[in-house]
């Protein structure tokens, strides 16, 4: 049972740490559309996401179970050049600009585009655990979905949120990457060759 609540926090702090620029975005975005549509766009994004990744982890498992475990290049490479990039201080984002009266599906697709890195983090997460697993790292990204929705309420009317300490969370982002890319090559049937 501990083993399953650990799983389930290690999926909570990889959708946490990778949804950070969300976090910024949304936070922004509803200032400018408001925030029912933006904390609903934001949702629907990483419940589609969530989705997909498991999804994805599903298919290997069913196709080519031996593999899934070489998933875990992705996390790790993109973590390694996203470390690169911001040691070289290029990795600049634009901020996202809407429109006053963007509609539910283009916030949605704003926050699919921003969540690459965490699909490609909990994809491989997921396909390389065991059913139980599974259904824990689920539920600890829905929950941690939930909570950066509740966080972005509330931090909306905080300074403290859009500052500084944004970007330095974000700064994290590359060392999540790099340790899931890792632990998933670590803990599979790569182990066998």
């Amino acid at each position: 049972m501990l083993d399953l609540a650990v799983f389930g926090l290690s999926a909570f702090m990889a959708q946490v740490l990778t949804n950070l620029d969300n976090l910024a975005a949304l936070l922004a975005l509803m200032l400018v559309s408001g925030a029912k549509r933006s904390v609903f766009g934001f949702l629907l994004a990483q419940l589609i996401v969530i989705c997909a990744a498991m999804l994805v982890a599903l298919g290997v498992d069913d196709v080519v179970p031996h593999w899934a475990g070489y998933l875990g290049v992705i996390p790790l490479s993109l973590g390694i050049f996203a470390l690169i990039r911001q040691r070289r201080g290029s990795d600049i984002q634009a901020d996202p600009h809407l429109e006053t009266g963007a509609s539910i599906v283009v916030v949605t697709l704003l926050f699919i585009s921003l969540s690459m890195d965490t699909f490609a983090v909990l994809a491989p997460l997921l396909a390389d655990s065991a059913p139980g697993y599974r259904t824990a790292g689920v539920a600890g990204a829905v929950l941690a979905a939930l909570s950066l929705a509740t966080l972005a309420l509330l931090g909306a009317k905080s300074p403290l949120m859009t500052g500084t300490l944004a970007r330095r969370l974000e700064t994290l982002v590359p060392y999540v990457m790099i340790c899931a890319g890792l632990y998933i090559l670590s803990n599979s049937w790569t182990d066998a060759v």
